[in-house]
């Protein structure tokens, strides 16, 4: 007998009910983080969401991707703390069976052969001594080494032998990324940085001769616009300072790499040659080695520009967007959408995509290329999160694992790009299959705030957004200016403007969404985190426009931002706002903290209490000043927490206490 669809059920927005309720958006979360091949198998890690969401490894097949096996014994956790974010914390040795690994609880790095137990490789420091960007090389593991035992961190690109001896190949600079060795062992390319420049805004490439112990730079491009001795205390930038943000050094042959650059206005690719090194004089003693040769971006010749972003912000090492052998080029290019693309090396500059028909891509994470196949994570407007492998001669798309794991996909918000006041956006209009507001009554609405602030809000199934949409609450996504996939100058109109234009652009967006007659002008609400909580309450307090916000771990002090946070981001706010002590008066007048009195709408804080990069401290007194100022408000503080939530039981409680807060603010009936 045919089953009949049951009824749509006409009732006012928030109060649908939904199968897709908190507690799945936390146990179905289990992001891939990263693949590789050897052979036939694949190896990815991914978080293990019933064990208290730790990052394990797991091994498959290209031929019987639905059997797996989880390789990590339980007690060892897959993570880098490198500049905090971490990243690259593993990687294979092609020519055994050992995996190398970066264990969270002590940073150590250490081996491990599928079915034995794990073995460490380096020395134990209590974690004081991290690891991170791991590669391998014919010559043993290239990381990027942080010494943290003192109050300067001291960064190396080290090189670890297969029994654990250490051989530092280089300290030029103090933020390092993507070490890398030509194909002769001779010479080492990286990116490097110094204060107070962040990777999105000026790096250089640098090239070192290490066939000896003095490893000398022989050369080096340079797009970090601010010069000072290296040593020398920073001489601080102003807002109007350039830089070319170079990125992922590849090497093509013993002479020749690939670099990403925007010295074009957008992230592309392009190739660097150079002289061989190994044609070079051994230079035996650094102090008498010949000053590097320094070389303008404007030397770099075009491999890849499809005009939009090939390149990104390197908020986590190890992020790959070009990967090539010596018959093609593949590629991410990213606007308001994504897109795979391959170019052969015979014709440069030329292009295909390879997209699955009918799918659009929100965001794509290229993680390795084998003989016949590439690994890549995908989300898209029509699915979660998937790791895929794509074939490299049809481009045929093959599912590998899927990131989330719930059954209610009919629930999922149905997003879609556009321009709201000249602002782009994703919208995720209220989308529940068994439910139907009145044509009379328009939807409360969530801006939704993403963090960095140089992230980029794509159009992806989420299921975070759809815990709100399948409820009727609408969710708008704004790309303020400062968000990346929109090329350099609209990253930039955020330098010396953080707080203003953010706040501004997000406004003229709900305001295009409220004279579109898409939402209820009453009934809209600011959520964001990191950054993004920072853009809540400075919106909270400059406009009119929501009715609530909420703050998941924002910055509400700029000064006690810069002088508590970590070193990575120690200097970040002298672009965004203004070199200390200079722009004290901007910390003062744009910090939240000093705004309280602005603000007379209620606010929802969401803390971690050991969050190294905003320090629960601001969330604390943040907190304290709305009630001395009578400001009416929720806090959460979630005990073992870190810079985003990764526990199920802190994911649910959040969510739900977020919802609550929004029901009572918009006057949504309880249950009904």
């Amino acid at each position: 007998m045919k089953e009949f669809p049951q009824d749509v059920v006409s009732a006012p927005y928030g109060t649908w009910t939904s199968p897709l309720n908190a507690a799945e958006v936390a146990a179905g979360a289990a992001p891939i983080f990263d693949a590789a091949f050897r052979g036939d198998e694949i190896f990815y890690s991914t978080k293990i969401p019933a064990e208290k969401a730790r990052t394990g490894l797991v091994r498959t097949s290209l031929s019987r991707p639905g059997d797996w096996e989880q390789i990590l014994p339980t007690g060892f956790n897959i993570r880098s703390a490198v500049h905090e974010y971490g990243g690259a914390a593993w990687a294979l040795d092609p020519d055994s069976e050992v995996i190398y690994f970066v264990n969270a609880a002590d940073q150590r790095v250490w081996q491990i052969i599928p079915g034995r137990a794990p073995h460490a490789l380096t020395p134990d420091t209590s974690g004081r001594i991290r690891y991170g960007d791991l590669h391998m090389t014919p010559w043993g593991l290239l990381c990027v080494r942080e010494d943290c035992r003192s109050t300067r961190r001291q960064r190396a690109v080290v090189l670890l032998t297969k029994h654990g001896t250490t051989n530092v190949l280089s300290t030029l600079s103090h933020f390092m990324a993507w070490p890398r060795l030509s194909p002769d062992g001779s010479t080492l390319a990286f990116i490097g940085w110094e204060h107070p420049n962040m990777p999105w805004d000026g790096t250089n490439l640098w090239l070192v001769d290490v066939r000896t112990p003095a490893t000398p730079p022989v050369a080096m491009v340079r797009g970090d616009a601010i010069a000072r001795p290296r040593q020398a205390p920073p001489t601080l930038p102003t807002p109007d300072d350039g830089g070319v943000s170079l990125l992922q050094p590849e090497f093509t042959s013993d002479s020749s790499l690939h670099v990403i650059s925007d010295h074009g206005g957008h992230w592309a690719l392009h190739g660097l040659d150079f002289d061989p090194v190994a044609a070079r004089p051994l230079v035996t003693d650094p102090d008498h080695a010949p000053a590097p040769e320094v070389l303008s971006p404007d030397r770099l010749r075009p491999v890849l520009d499809t005009g939009d972003e090939i390149g990104g912000a390197l908020w986590q090492l190890g992020t790959r967007w070009h990967l090539h052998d010596s018959g093609e080029v593949w590629a991410h290019t990213q606007s308001a959408t994504a897109t795979l693309v391959r170019s052969h090396a015979q014709a440069p500059n030329t292009w295909e995509p390879i997209n699955p028909v009918g799918e659009t891509f929100g965001t794509i994470e290229l993680l390795a290329l084998g003989r016949t196949h590439l690994l890549m994570t995908a989300k898209s407007t029509s699915r979660p999160g998937v790791l895929c492998a794509v074939d490299r001669a049809t481009g045929q798309f093959t599912e590998i694992a899927r990131e989330r794991l719930d059954t209610h996909q009919g629930y999922y918000s149905r997003p879609r790009v556009g321009e709201l006041g000249g602002v782009p956006v994703v919208i995720h209009p209220p989308h529940n299959p068994r439910f139907a507001a009145s044509e009379r009554e328009l939807p409360p609405y969530i801006v939704s705030i993403h963090g960095g602030p140089t992230g980029q809000a794509t159009p992806d199934m989420s299921a975070r957004s759809s815990f709100f949409t399948s409820q009727g609450i609408g969710v708008l996504e704004v790309n303020y200016g400062g968000s990346t996939g929109f090329g350099r100058a609209w990253r930039d109109r955020l330098r010396g403007q953080w707080g203003i234009v953010d706040v501004a652009d997000t406004v003229a967006a709900v305001e295009g969404l409220i004279a579109a007659g898409l939402a209820d002008p009453e009934r809209i609400a600011i959520s964001g985190a990191s950054s993004g909580g920072w853009t809540v309450l400075s919106a909270l307090a400059a406009t009119d426009v929501f009715a609530c916000g909420t703050s998941y771990f924002g910055v509400t002090d700029l000064i006690r931002f810069v002088v508590d946070t970590h070193d990575f981001e120690s200097h970040y706010i002298d672009g965004l706002v203004g070199p200390w002590p200079e722009a004290q008066d901007d910390y003062i007048r744009r910090s939240p903290i000093r705004r309280v009195t602005e603000i007379d709408v209620p606010v929802a804080v969401m803390q971690g209490d050991r969050d190294p990069i905003v320090p629960p401290s601001q969330a604390q007194e943040f907190v304290d000043t709305l009630e001395l100022f009578g400001v009416e408000y929720i806090y959460r503080l979630y005990k073992g927490e870190s810079h985003g939530f990764v526990r199920a039981e802190t994911i649910i409680d959040s969510l739900e206490s977020e919802f609550r807060f929004y029901a009572d603010v918009f006057g949504i009936p309880r249950g009904g």
